[in-house]
């Protein structure tokens, strides 16, 4: 199942990006860090605590998110794989997707989607294509999710619980953005348990920032009532 450009609208960043990017920054000065360390610590207990397979009945089929990540050479990098292997070994536990919504479009020099080429390696891991639904337009997690929201609706199950697979230290913030707009997502963390190794510390703090740099600007719109703004997170 494939959509075409046309059928997503541009969430470009823009200046009001620029601005609650700006914003953010000042806050997280004027708070000495605080603000920042706290995210840190949050995004550590979901990485930490995160399950590997999902509650409930294996029988009852939804539809599993996958996110997607940076190719190298227009192949699935390794942490991308352990996401997609995630996929296998549910359908090997018995659980049953409906469908499998692979995110992420073209990044960096690749000529293809990182929705394709998940697609194409869990097809030779022997999942049926008949389940791959690609969102390949999407450039970061924000509008991976508003693509996925969209997706969800032509299918009528946007009010319907979700499986979003990623790796762990990217749950959070996948969780956080995914509430903004009115998504109930189940996570299951890719990895079987988390590593705290230098670059996952990095990681994390990483994605400590964007979610500050959100909630900025969710803080932002309060102030300033931007509705291009308030569309873009809602």
């Amino acid at each position: 199942m494939f959509i075409s450009k046309a059928f997503f609208k541009d969430t470009a960043y823009g200046w009001d990006g620029l601005s609650t990017f700006i914003f953010s920054n000042i806050l997280l000065f004027l708070s000495f860090g605080l603000g920042l360390l706290w995210l840190f610590i949050k995004v550590c207990i979901l990485a930490r605590k995160a399950p590997i397979m999902p509650d409930g009945n294996v029988n009852t089929k939804t539809v599993w998110l996958v996110a997607g990540l940076c190719l190298r050479n227009n192949l699935p990098v390794e942490e991308f794989k352990v996401r997609l292997d995630r996929v296998v070994k549910l359908m090997s536990c018995g659980y049953e997707a409906e469908k499998i919504l692979i995110l992420g479009g073209i990044s960096a020099d690749n000529q293809v989607s990182e929705a394709k080429a998940g697609a194409e390696y869990l097809h030779r891991q022997g999942v049926p294509e008949s389940l791959l639904v690609l969102e390949d337009q999407s450039r970061h997690t924000l509008e991976n999710l508003q693509h996925a929201r969209t997706l969800l609706e032509f299918m009528d199950r946007t009010h319907n619980s979700t499986l979003i697979i990623s790796s762990r230290y990217h749950l959070c913030r996948i969780l956080t953005l995914a509430q903004g707009l009115g998504l109930r997502l189940t996570p299951v963390a890719a990895e079987n348990q988390l590593s705290l190794d230098v670059r996952t510390c990095l990681l994390i703090f990483k994605e400590a920032y964007f979610l500050h740099w959100y909630w900025s600007g969710r803080l932002w719109v309060f102030i300033t009532g931007n509705r291009r703004s308030r569309a873009r997170i809602t």
